[in-house]
């Protein structure tokens, strides 16, 4: 063996055992490691891998009643389901599905109503001290003294069950402070003694 290999062989030794030191012995020495390809070796700042998933927003839906009258004349209230995640109001759902009347399963049950069937809603505005509702002309013509006092009752009593602000009712954008030929007079804003003389 001459010189030369000799020189190689030491030197093949000497980086094996200062690899070997710092490898296994050294840990607190810089050492070169070979990246897994199939690991992440450093994440985003802005990742927040902790943070928790919102849950869905799930319908929420509320009761609202509605007052109709049974075949002997007499109000019920009839519980009707509103969405909150389709309807924007529950007032006024309940509320249209008041002028719309009974179903007809309701009707078949003995359900009515004495709100005529042409009547429109012209608009529900609900503000923060109070809710109007303005209906068409419909609202007060035919059906005389008896049948104006019950749909201005019903009226009333949905609208009470729905809401605890003042609510005040309007025919073709006016005050209804006298309603129907027979000039049935209404106090506002509504409650249970609007009718009382």
């Amino acid at each position: 063996m001459n010189f030369s290999q000799r020189l190689g062989l030491f030197c093949l030794i000497l980086i094996s055992f200062l690899y070997i030191y710092f490898a296994f012995f050294n840990k607190d020495s810089f050492h070169f490691e070979r990246p897994n390809n199939n690991e992440i070796t450093e994440q985003p700042a802005d990742l927040n891998i902790d943070e928790p998933k919102k849950p869905e927003e799930k319908h929420k839906i509320k009761i609202i009643k509605i007052f109709f009258t049974d075949s002997k004349g007499n109000l019920h209230n009839l519980s009707r389901k509103c969405d909150t995640q389709i309807e924007k109001s529950c007032f006024n759902y309940a509320i249209k599905e008041l002028i719309q009347g009974p179903t007809n399963w309701e009707k078949s049950k003995g359900f009515s109503s004495e709100i005529p069937s042409e009547t429109k809603i012209l608009s529900i505005r609900e503000g923060s001290n109070n809710v109007l509702i303005d209906l068409s002309s419909a609202f007060e013509s035919g059906g005389g003294a008896e049948s104006t006092y019950i749909r201005v009752h019903q009226l009333i009593k949905t609208a009470r069950a729905n809401t605890s602000m003042p609510v005040f009712l309007y025919i073709n954008g006016k005050q209804a402070d006298v309603i129907g030929g027979e000039g049935i007079m209404i106090k506002q804003p509504l409650t249970e003694r609007s009718l009382d003389e």
